[in-house]
């Protein structure tokens, strides 16, 4: 184990399947979850016979629990080199419909907890050379749907977020994002409705989403950061027609 990574969100969906791609390429493995719960473990023990892995639990937008998942990591781990931003929520309704309470939900996850550990994890990459923040937004980054008033907001502001960490942590860190459209995820029940907007045809598959996590953590990536990439099937080439929610 020469490098180790901690991938927020690790238990299901594309959080899943990036904590399996880099501990295939040879990271040892933060797995972060929400919760502390039997599914959650289940998965974590499924890592833990992939290889040398440390199971981190908390609400990301908590005080103090960035810095607490980046401690138990490296004194599980002995490191942290790649920092995977993956932990999000999604609220789909018409933006009339939303509340305050929305807004503090979605952006207190998918920015504010986003950025903490960004903090965090660069206080320490930097203490042994560098690394790597790799932060999963969305198409939404880029293009507006209407029933996504905040997500697609919140996704922007992570999108410059990663911008602006690859200005000032360069050139020993850096920060890339990644942005996918629809991937058929447990979460994402809609994917699959979506062939007609897609010019792929088809939804995407976390695996796709993770190769891509993969090659912007690894050396492969040492010239690009700042990048907001896509990986939607061209679906960002045209305008979704329906609704969220």
């Amino acid at each position: 184990m020469e490098r180790v990574a901690l991938v927020t969100g690790a238990a299901t969906g594309i959080g899943l399947a990036v904590a399996e791609r880099l501990q295939a390429d040879g990271y040892g493995l933060g797995f972060h979850t929400h919760r502390d719960d039997d599914s959650a473990r289940a998965r974590f023990e499924e890592a833990s016979a992939r290889g040398p892995a440390a199971w981190v639990v908390g609400d990301v937008a908590e005080a103090g629990t960035a810095e607490r998942l980046v401690g138990e990591t490296v004194a599980a781990l002995g490191r942290l080199d790649v920092l995977v931003n993956n932990s999000g929520i999604t609220v789909a309704k018409p933006a009339l419909e939303l509340t305050g309470e929305d807004f503090d939900a979605i952006f207190s996850v998918d920015v504010k907890g986003a950025f903490l550990l960004s903090v965090a994890a660069a206080k320490e990459m930097r203490r042994h050379g560098g690394g790597a923040i790799v932060n999963v937004t969305s198409v939404h980054e880029h293009v507006p749907r209407a029933g996504f008033a905040l997500y697609a907001a919140a996704k922007a502001a992570l999108g410059m977020l990663t911008r602006e960490l690859a200005l000032e942590l360069a050139p020993d860190i850096r920060v890339n994002a990644v942005a996918p459209g629809a991937i058929a995820t447990e979460r994402n029940e809609e994917a699959d409705e979506l062939d007609a907007d897609i010019p792929f045809g088809r939804p995407g598959t976390p695996a796709e989403v993770a190769a891509l996590v993969s090659y912007l953590a690894g050396d492969e990536a040492a010239y690009v950061s700042g990048a907001s990439v896509l990986v939607d099937g061209g679906m960002a080439q045209q305008v979704v027609g329906r609704p969220a929610g």
